[in-house]
């Protein structure tokens, strides 16, 4: 049996049109349901995430997150290689317009992002850090036992695989071709360091988290608004070819324009699924350990990361691709990326995008360990956490020497797995959430 094949056409079939279209059914559904909550807080969310916050010592100490550290550690986890690589190949394959479906399907799933997190903070129990999140919520649904374990299940694939192994995989791949660094120098290197942080716990990934996010963010937005600044003619251009291309795509695609729609329309959506992670339920794992705290406030403060994911981050990457002109030469995936920065920083470019990889990389790795335990706990029931550690390590050292198809297509089963378990309690508890919004309206 060929594996890979086998793999491959599964995804495919889990992510096919028909159901990237339902998908995008849910997400509107929840929108008008939660009273376009991604719209009338956005500005709220802002001031959320950016007011002062207490000491939280105590919490990190049994196991708890502040609500601002759960916002980093998601911040951290959503922007990885899938942004700087993931981009490139949604526009590539799927023409410009692309990315005007990407920003379309990410706008309306952020109800999904509120959803997840309310209900992670409002059904946890707070004298746990244990019975928390989409593994408690889901418990609580008619066959809950087996819900919780198959999201945990799935939850941990997916940290393992794409916050992980394909982070891993970036990191080994840019170092070998920017500096010719041997991927087995790279793996144990890599080894190494997540044994480190990983073995200090909560505490320690947080920490780490605070200091590298910011600097990964503010990097890549410096080096994308030069490229832009540097081809601003070009960009009322681009910014026409997105839109155009979204209603138009046999025009960059070729074909017919139902075969070219289709695919302009699936590869904005896929991308914009698996790089957003709304509805995935993994912020919902760091929030709900949020002690003691407002589950709408937290639903709010959280919107703001898929924001500067897909509409900040996606959206630069995919605009530097454009103005620059390189986005039909041929290439793809970093290699993309680094022929439009070429344009800019000449020789340099490599070197630029290399450490943008690494950064980005080692944020996601580092932010994914801490949802990858709490799922690890949820299948063991609590044992063997002193492996946890090992196995994480082991597995980014696997990863970076591993077949990247095969890793994008188990990843891409574990994220299917992961939203349609996750949804079913998302539209379960609507109505709770309909309340709570109404209830902070009221209150505010």
């Amino acid at each position: 049996m060929n594996i890979l094949g086998l793999v491959s056409d599964l995804s495919l079939l889990v992510w096919s049109l028909p159901v990237l279209l339902l998908f995008f059914t849910v997400c509107v559904f929840m929108t008008l349901r939660l009273g376009f909550v991604q719209f009338r807080y956005f500005t709220e969310s802002i001031k959320l995430v950016f007011k002062p916050q207490t000491s939280s010592g105590a919490a990190l100490a049994t196991g708890h997150l502040s609500p601002f550290q759960a916002f980093m550690n998601t911040l951290g986890g959503n922007i990885g290689n899938g942004s700087l690589a993931g981009i490139p190949v949604a526009l590539v394959a799927g023409g410009p317009g692309a990315i005007f479906w990407l920003l379309l399907l990410s706008t309306f799933a952020i109800s999904l992002r509120f959803a997840e997190v309310f209900l992670a903070t409002y059904f946890s129990d707070k004298s746990t850090a244990q019975k928390s999140g989409p593994m408690y919520y889901l418990s609580l649904l008619p066959g809950g036992a087996v819900l919780s374990f198959l999201f945990a299940l799935f939850g941990f694939a997916f940290m393992i695989i794409g916050g992980n192994m394909i982070q891993c995989n970036a990191v080994g791949g840019a170092l070998n071709r920017s500096w010719g660094i041997d991927t087995q120098v790279t793996a144990f290197i890599i080894f190494a360091l997540v044994c480190y942080i990983v073995m200090g716990g909560a505490s320690r990934i947080v920490k780490f988290l605070d200091k590298l996010v910011p600097v990964k963010v503010f990097g890549f937005l410096i080096s994308a608004l030069l490229v832009l600044i540097y081809h601003y003619a070009a960009i009322p251009a681009a910014l026409y070819l997105i839109v155009d291309s979204a209603f138009h795509p046999q025009a960059v695609l070729g074909g017919s324009f139902a075969f070219a729609l289709q695919q302009t329309i699936y590869y904005g959506f896929s991308v914009g699924t698996n790089t957003g992670e709304s509805g995935l339920g993994t912020a919902a794992v760091a929030f709900g350990t949020s002690k003691g705290q407002d589950p709408v406030k937290n639903g709010i403060m959280s919107i703001l990361s898929v924001y500067i994911n897909t509409h900040i981050v996606c959206f630069l990457v995919a605009l530097s691709l454009l103005v620059s002109g390189v986005w039909n030469s041929g290439e793809t995936g970093i290699m993309l990326l680094v022929s439009a920065y070429e344009t800019v920083f000449g020789s340099m470019a490599g070197w630029i995008v290399s450490t943008l990889v690494v950064i980005f990389a080692t944020s996601a790795v580092v932010a994914f360990a801490f949802i990858a335990r709490s799922c690890w706990d949820n299948l063991l029931k609590g044992k063997l956490g002193f492996g946890f550690p090992i196995f994480y390590a082991v597995c980014a050292f696997a990863g970076v020497t591993m077949d990247i198809t095969k890793l994008y297509g188990m990843c891409s089963l574990a994220a299917a797995g992961l939203f349609w378990v996750n949804v079913l309690a998302l539209l379960w508890f609507a109505k709770i959430m309909k309340t709570g919004l109404n209830s902070y309206k009221k209150h505010a």
